[in-house]
């Protein structure tokens, strides 16, 4: 693949789901990382790391770090667009910045900052990804980076006084 042909950022689109509130009439916390994981997906197939490649038996990703971010409300059958963008990665690493928007609106709902580690499956440790996974991570890469860094990246939490 060519540069021209990487998505900058990766995008798909959901819908929120009825079973998806919690008893404030609004889009719950625990589906909000539905959100980013099933619209982050398409990112992750494209490195050669998703679900599909999990189904092969060799190897996954682990979620070892999210910092999740709520900036508004969804509710239910919003129409929601995710983001996804490669941050940094390294040869069992990878780094990404989500986010949620309503899709109709426009507006920026929520953000996921994300660290992700590859593993075996043989035995549950870190392992390299492979060849083919890391150069189009280096591809991904090359086109990201060009990107703007989002505002609220590597934000921590506190409270200022």
């Amino acid at each position: 693949m060519t540069n021209l042909s990487i998505p900058a950022p990766y995008r798909d689109t959901l819908t929120v789901k009825p079973d998806w509130l919690d008893e404030n009439g609004h889009m719950n916390v625990a589906n909000y990382s539905r959100a980013f994981d099933l619209g982050g997906e398409v990112f992750f197939r494209d490195c050669g790391i998703g679900w599909d490649y999990t189904r092969e038996g060799y190897g996954t990703i682990f979620m070892t770090n999210c910092h999740l971010d709520f900036r508004r409300e969804l509710l239910q059958d919003d129409p929601i667009l995710v983001t996804t963008r490669l941050i940094d990665w390294s040869p069992k690493l990878v780094h990404t910045y989500q986010a949620l928007y309503h899709q109709d609106a426009g507006y920026f709902a929520a953000s996921a900052e994300m660290l992700f580690i590859h593993v075996a499956f043989v035995d549950r440790k870190s392992v390299e990804m492979s060849k083919q996974t890391l150069a189009r991570l280096a591809e991904i890469a090359s086109v990201h980076n060009t990107l703007p860094r989002p505002d609220n990246l590597g934000t921590q939490i506190e409270i200022r006084r």
